[in-house]
C-alpha cells in the first residue's frame, strides 16, 4: 500500500475514462484511509512534530486528488441513470459500468455538484485529513436545512386556510424536537420546521360544534398534548397506540410506539363499539402516519373531513399544510 500511496501522490493528470476513474477512486479512497489512520497512530505515539505534519501533507494532498476523481466520475456518470430507447418503442435505464453501483454512482455525482462544500471542508480541517465522508455528511446536512428553509419561506407566505367546518379532524403538529441532527448519530430531529407550545396551542382548528380530533404526539409531547387538546375545547377520551413494528430511536428505552389522542367535541356521530387503541403496520418514511389509521377512519366515520399538517393527498379528505415535503 506504501508504494501504492506514493504512486498516487505523483499522479499529475487524473485518468480520462470512467472505468479508469473507478478503479482510481476505489484505490485512492483506500490510501485516504491509510493515511488517516497513520495521522493517528502519530498522534497517539506522539511522534515528532515534522513527521506528522509530513503525513498530514501527504494525506491532504492525497485526498484532495480522491476527491477530484471522484467529482470526476460524477460528471461523467451523471446521465446514466436516464433512460434510452430499446429500438422497440421502450425505454430502458443505461447500465452502469464494472466496479460501481447506483449508492456509488450517487455519492460522486452529490460531490461533483458541491464543489463549495469540498473547498469547506478543506478549510474547516486544517490539521486533519478531509474524506469523502466528510464531504457527503455535509452535503446532507446542508441539503435538509436548505429543504427546512423552503418549508419556512412557504410557511411564511401563506397556506391557503380551510373552507368551512369539519366534522372530523386529524392533526400532526410539528412538535418541537431537542438536539441538533447529526448524519452520522442523531437523526432522531425534524425534518420540517417546528413549532412551540404556544404556537399549536394557538392553532384556530376549523371545527364544528360536534367534532371528533385526532392529535399526533410523542412520548416526550403526550402530556402538553392532551393540555393542548383540551384548550381547544375537546374532552379527552382515549389514545390509540401505533406500533411500528420496527424499533426506532431514543435514549432510555428505544421508541417503537407513537400516540394519536381522541378527544371528543359535543356530540359527534359515534356508532362503533369495536374499535381498538391499538393499532400495527410498519412505519416508512420520517412522520408518515399508518394507512390502516386512515382507513379505520373513512370505514368507522362519516362527515367532513380534514388532514391539518397533512403527509399525503387522500380522496374524500381536505389537506391543511406544507403537505408531503415536509412531512
Amino acid at each position: 500500500m506504501g508504494e501504492e500511496n506514493n504512486i498516487i501522490l505523483r499522479t499529475e493528470t487524473l485518468p480520462a475514462t470512467v472505468e479508469e476513474l473507478i478503479d482510481f477512486v476505489i484505490v485512492s479512497n483506500e490510501a485516504v484511509q491509510s493515511f488517516k489512520a497513520k495521522l493517528k497512530a502519530c498522534d497517539k505515539a506522539e511522534l515528532a512534530k515534522e513527521a506528522r505534519d509530513q503525513t498530514l501533507r501527504d494525506g491532504r494532498q492525497l485526498s484532495r486528488l480522491h476527491l477530484e476523481a471522484e467529482s470526476k466520475l460524477g460528471e461523467l456518470l451523471k446521465d446514466m441513470d436516464d433512460f434510452h430507447s430499446s429500438g422497440r418503442g421502450t425505454m430502458k435505464r443505461k447500465e452502469l459500468p464494472n466496479g460501481i453501483n447506483k449508492k456509488e454512482s450517487h455519492y460522486a455525482q452529490e460531490i461533483s455538484k458541491h464543489p463549495e462544500i469540498v473547498e469547506e471542508i478543506f478549510a474547516k480541517k486544517q490539521n486533519d485529513i478531509p474524506t469523502r465522508h466528510d464531504v457527503l455528511k455535509k452535503i446532507k446536512e446542508k441539503k435538509r436545512e436548505a429543504k427546512k428553509e423552503q418549508q419556512r419561506k412557504e410557511i411564511e407566505k401563506g397556506i391557503e386556510e380551510p373552507d368551512g367546518l369539519y366534522d372530523i379532524i386529524v392533526i400532526d403538529p410539528p412538535w418541537h424536537f431537542d438536539g441538533k441532527y447529526d448524519a452520522d448519530g442523531r437523526r432522531g430531529t425534524a425534518t420540517y420546521p417546528q413549532m412551540t407550545y404556544e404556537q399549536i396551542r394557538s392553532i384556530e382548528l376549523p371545527m364544528k360544534d360536534d367534532c371528533i380530533l385526532w392529535l399526533w404526539t410523542t412520548h416526550k409531547d403526550i402530556w402538553e398534548a392532551k393540555r393542548i387538546l383540551e384548550h381547544w375545547g375537546f374532552d379527552y377520551k382515549g389514545m390509540i397506540i401505533w406500533d411500528k413494528e420496527k424499533m426506532g430511536i431514543g435514549t432510555w428505552l428505544r421508541f417503537q410506539c407513537e400516540f394519536c389522542l381522541l378527544g371528543i367535541r359535543g356530540k359527534p356521530l359515534w356508532e362503533n363499539k369495536g374499535l381498538r387503541d391499538i393499532i400495527r403496520e410498519a412505519r416508512t418514511s420520517h412522520s408518515r402516519k399508518p394507512e390502516c389509521f386512515y382507513k379505520m377512519i373513512e370505514d368507522n366515520f362519516v362527515g367532513t373531513k380534514l388532514d391539518y399538517f397533512y403527509g399525503v393527498k387522500r380522496d374524500g379528505w381536505d389537506q391543511y399544510g406544507t403537505g408531503e415535503s415536509s412531512l
